[in-house]
């Protein structure tokens, strides 16, 4: 399993997480969000670009996305909509 550098997210933001090429090894959704909470991904220093996709937090209780791609302009996320979930973030 892969490591790096790790980030947990409580509230509805958009944060960017890396500046330049990097590695998105997983998203873990700790807890679940709650009406409709999403967290969209970003290649990107800002929430626009390249799409990375969109996860329902509200779906995916305890759930590890494994990602494992490479990053060519940064780390971008962006939480929304209801009640924010608990979500850690391994990047590199």
């Amino acid at each position: 399993m892969n490591s790096g550098t790790y980030r947990n997210l409580l509230a509805n933001a958009t944060t960017t997480l890396k500046t330049g090429p990097g590695k998105l090894y997983r998203i873990v959704i700790n807890n679940a969000g709650v009406s409709g909470n999403t967290l969209t991904i970003y290649d990107n220093t800002a929430a626009s670009g390249t799409l990375v996709g969109v996860v329902d937090t509200v779906e995916l209780n305890g759930r590890v996305l494994e990602y494992n791609l490479n990053l060519q302009t940064g780390l971008t996320v962006v939480m929304a909509t209801g009640t924010a979930a608990d979500i850690t973030v391994v990047y590199s």
